[in-house]
């Protein structure tokens, strides 16, 4: 259905670009510090389904959780940061001490 709704939009203003897909909802976190642990869990769960269904690298999934992180969240990742070696900055750590803040 969305093919053919394409094919006869391009028919009809084939000197135009096609209208831009419409914005996909991102799964933003926000944490008090005595928040849910379920709930954080969930969110990083469901967070790296969504990366492994769209392929995204260990970096990209990184840059991706870091951008979604809000308030709190994103306060305790930047002073995490400037502390721990650049090189130790992985996916991997992120999901370590994640867990370890908010699920654990």
């Amino acid at each position: 259905m969305m093919s053919n709704w394409y094919t006869e939009y391009v028919r009809a203003n084939s000197n135009s670009q096609p209208p831009p897909p419409p914005p996909i909802p991102q799964p933003v976190l926000v944490v008090a510090q005595d928040d849910d642990p379920e709930r954080a869990e969930f969110w990083l769960e469901n967070l790296m389904r969504v990366f492994n269904e769209l392929s995204y690298t260990p970096e990209e999934s990184l840059k991706c959780a870091v951008s979604l992180l809000r308030d709190w969240a994103y306060h305790w990742w930047q002073t995490l940061t400037l502390v721990v070696p650049r090189e130790r900055v992985t996916w991997d750590f992120f999901l370590e001490e994640f867990r370890k803040k908010y699920i654990s």
